[in-house]
């Protein structure tokens, strides 16, 4: 095999080889970045959840603090003059439902017997305590008690708050009830996340028996829970199936639908007891990050293709038109002197390389001693 050929071709196959492993290293890089990246946005969904939740916990108690302590509302109930109360509060819970999403508000006697729904004023006296254990609590240990519940009106974010007559006894409890949408919207409009929220169909059924008609339905049912709300209901079904939410601890996992990946956080949900009773879903777009994934790879290969043209052109460039040719010319020259053809001389020196340039010295000595 003649040098002018296997020189360049391994030169150039080991630069190729070279430009290849730079390539997949670089890809591999740029999707390990990108699956980084997704670990952080699922930590986000969790953290934007927990976060959005506490703050509702914690507005509704204190809401219910604030409500149960106005004096005139605190003296109606310690009387247990159940119109006078609903006088005193019915204006203000209106105003409440309507601009922060208030979903039930309620007063207690003890161990937990309803008194007064301000949603539903003329359904009173049933007693809660044997699925209410936050309400129990609350009436026990005469404390304040937040965390999500299901009550016969369906699943909220309670806050209760324990009412004390002048003489520091317990007289009952108040609490407010916020509507789950609203932490889900919340995450919507300030984080750009899609989000349901999923109950068990079996408490729904047995304890939220006011529930409207709609919600406990076939095209709600996933698996054994009933998506109760969702932010996006085509997406949520598409995302969640029956077996993806079948969890007791956290799982993420991805989903193309409909050419979009979406990357999705299901959390267990769970109720003051610490018992699960739902789960809720947090789904965010990963098209922007696979569409710069791909547009890297585009990038990387084109790179590595002008490297490679480039890295070949060099050198065939270095090897034939430095090496081989010069070498080529002083070959033909000293054959031509081996035959007594002594006129042809060598080019000049500084047109060889620092190599051949001894070699064109050693063919001019000789042409020199073969003159006539």
């Amino acid at each position: 095999m003649k040098f002018r050929l296997s020189a360049p071709a391994l030169l150039i196959a080991a630069s190729t080889l070279l430009v290849l492993v730079i390539s997949v290293v670089a890809q591999l890089m740029t999707k390990r970045l990108v699956e980084t990246a997704h670990a952080g946005d699922y930590d986000l969904m969790r953290r934007a959840f927990t976060s959005t939740l506490k703050g509702m916990t914690d507005e509704a108690s204190s809401d219910a603090e604030i409500f149960a302590n106005i004096p005139s509302v605190r003296t109606a109930f310690i009387e247990r003059d159940r119109p006078k109360l609903l006088a005193q509060t019915e204006t203000a819970y209106k105003l409440m439902e309507e601009k922060y999403a208030i979903d039930q508000a309620q007063f207690h006697t003890p161990p937990g017997v309803s008194f007064l729904r301000l949603q539903e004023p003329g359904k009173f006296g049933d007693d809660q305590t044997s699925y209410r254990p936050m309400l129990a609590e609350v009436h026990h240990e005469k404390g304040l008690r937040k965390g999500v519940a299901i009550t016969k009106a369906g699943p909220a974010i309670f806050g209760i708050a324990p009412i004390l007559d002048d003489a520091g006894n317990l007289s009952g409890s108040f609490e407010m009830g916020l509507e789950f949408g609203p932490v889900l919207d919340d995450m919507k409009s300030g984080f750009g996340l899609e989000g349901a929220v999923f109950f068990q169909e079996k408490q729904l059924q047995e304890i939220a028996t006011d529930l409207p008609g709609d919600i406990i339905t076939s095209k709600n049912r996933v698996g054994k829970y009933i998506r109760f709300h969702s932010t996006h209901p085509e997406l949520a079904a598409a995302l969640v199936t029956d077996r993806d939410v079948e969890i007791t601890t956290p799982k993420s996992y991805e989903r193309t639908i409909a050419g979009v990946p979406w990357g999705v956080q299901l959390m267990p949900l769970y109720n003051y007891a610490n018992k699960q009773i739902g789960v809720v879903a947090i789904a965010a777009s990963f098209e922007e990050d696979i569409t710069l994934q791909r547009r890297a790879l585009i990038w990387q290969v084109l790179a590595g293709v002008f490297s490679i043209v480039l890295m070949a052109g060099v050198v065939v460039i270095v090897v034939r038109g430095v090496l081989i040719a010069p070498l080529g010319a002083l070959n033909e020259r000293m054959a031509a002197l081996v035959a007594g053809d002594a006129s042809r001389p060598a080019d000049p020196l500084d047109s060889y390389c620092e190599e051949l340039e001894t070699l064109a010295k050693n063919y001019e000595h000789l042409r020199t001693q073969r003159k006539p």
